[in-house]
Formats: structure tokens, C-alpha cells, sequence
């Protein structure tokens, strides 16, 4: 099982606390939000802080959507499911980890792609970089034993459909939007109020 092998025999100190961190919402997700804000507003200033907030929209709404669908599709997390077998960092031997033991999607996958597909789109690719680090999330949720496989491959691609809808529609919709691409694409910072 994929699980498993990435799970165990993955297993590395250095892995073990570059998977937690990207994890972490309040490590990784929280500080890294907060370096796009001011990367935002020192580059486009009020528009910048715009785009900002409509990512937060974005985010929001996907976790909202996540945990919609993982109400109704309720299937198990693999650290519930497996628990005896996993080798959990955060957690003793045996015992089940989060607060919830439905995990269809990942919601960490999902946000971390509908992020990568919003702002490459927006930002007319010059954020594609990003997708480097959503596989990087995504993959710490099987390695830290918190999703299967077939939950991250899920939440990802419902993240790179909702940041696709989420793009197309701020690029038809708002006109501040579609400004900050303008922006981006001809190189300019700074110009925008």
C-alpha cells in the first residue's frame, strides 16, 4: 500500500520536520498567508490587498467546501483507520489523530491547489511555483499518515477546478482583478492604487 511505504519507509528526521511544518496551519499556512499580504500590498498596494482578501474568499470557501464534501462522503482517515499500523509523530502507538475521522478530501491538498491555480492564473503564471509546494503539502498529509492517497489526489484536484473558477471568474468579474494582471504581466509594481 502507498500509504504505508510512504508513511514508513520514508521515514527521516529531515522529512519528519519539513512534512510537519508544511502541515501546520498555524506554522506554515498562517505565516505564509501573511508574506503574500505584504508581498501584495508593497507590489500593487490597495489592489494588492484586494487580491489578497479574494484569496482569502478563495481559501475559505474551499475549506468550507471540503468539509461539506467530507461530511457527506464520510470516509475514514487512514490515522483512524490504520492507526495500529502508522507511524504517527504527533500522536502514542494505536491512537486516532484529528479532530475529525472523515477525511474525503484533504482539505490541506485542496486549499493548496485552489491557491497555486488562483494566483498562476491571475498572476498570468508567475506564480506557478507555487503548484512545487501544494504537491509538497499534499504529500505530507500521506507522509505524516493523516490522509490516504486517494483523499490528497482528490482534494488537489477539486482545489485545481475550484482555483480555476475562482480565477475566471475575478478575472471577469473584477475589475481590480483583472488590473493586477495587467500589472503583472507587463512587470510593473508599484503603480497601482
Amino acid at each position: 500500500m502507498l500509504l504505508l511505504w510512504i508513511n514508513q519507509n520514508w521515514a527521516h528526521p529531515v522529512l519528519d520536520g519539513v512534512f510537519s511544518w508544511l502541515s501546520s496551519r498555524t506554522g506554515f499556512a498562517l505565516p505564509f498567508a501573511l508574506v503574500l499580504l505584504a508581498l501584495f500590498a508593497w507590489r500593487w498596494r490597495k489592489i494588492g490587498i484586494q487580491l489578497w482578501l479574494l484569496l482569502i474568499f478563495v481559501v475559505g470557501a474551499g475549506d468550507f467546501l471540503g468539509n461539506l464534501l467530507k461530511g457527506m462522503l464520510a470516509e475514514v482517515r487512514p490515522c483512524y483507520a490504520l492507526a495500529a499500523q502508522l507511524r504517527q509523530l504527533d500522536r502514542a502507538p494505536g491512537v486516532g489523530c484529528g479532530p475529525s475521522m472523515t477525511g474525503m478530501p484533504s482539505n490541506h491538498a485542496l486549499n493548496a491547489f485552489a491557491t497555486a491555480t488562483f494566483l498562476s492564473l491571475v498572476l498570468g503564471g508567475r506564480a506557478a511555483w507555487l503548484f512545487v509546494i501544494a504537491t509538497l503539502v499534499a504529500l505530507s498529509r500521506v507522509y505524516l499518515g493523516k490522509h490516504y492517497p486517494s483523499q490528497v489526489g482528490a482534494g488537489a484536484l477539486i482545489g485545481l477546478f475550484w482555483g480555476l473558477a475562482s480565477a475566471w471568474l475575478g478575472l471577469n468579474y473584477l475589475p481590480f482583478v483583472k488590473r493586477i494582471r495587467s500589472l503583472a504581466a507587463a512587470g510593473h509594481s508599484r503603480h497601482a492604487n
